[in-house]
């Protein structure tokens, strides 16, 4: 096994155990069956934090939601069009 705090892929199976092993945030690479039949897409990570840091995260998303950044984030694809989101960002470009 590679050492500890090395990036590689790994399975989302790992990511929370080692978060609450460490009692540090993890984050990490994921593997090829996560991405092929998980539906974890090609710029995504993982990451997962020890319970003690839970409340930190979710005040600082709550910080991010009141200027305009939402968790989670919204998925563009070839189905949706750019400019709704882009638009609430945005508000005064054309």
């Amino acid at each position: 096994m590679p050492p500890e705090g090395s990036i590689r892929p790994t399975s989302r199976s790992s990511t929370p155990r080692r978060a609450l092993r460490t009692r540090e945030p993890s984050l990490s690479i994921p593997c090829f069956a996560e991405r092929r039949y998980g539906g974890v897409l090609d710029d995504e990570m993982l990451m997962a934090l020890p319970p003690d840091d839970l409340e930190k995260a979710i005040t600082g998303m709550e910080a991010l939601a009141k200027n305009g950044f939402r968790y989670p984030f919204a998925q563009y694809g070839i189905q949706q069009d750019v400019r709704a989101g882009m638009a609430v960002s945005y508000p005064d470009r054309k």
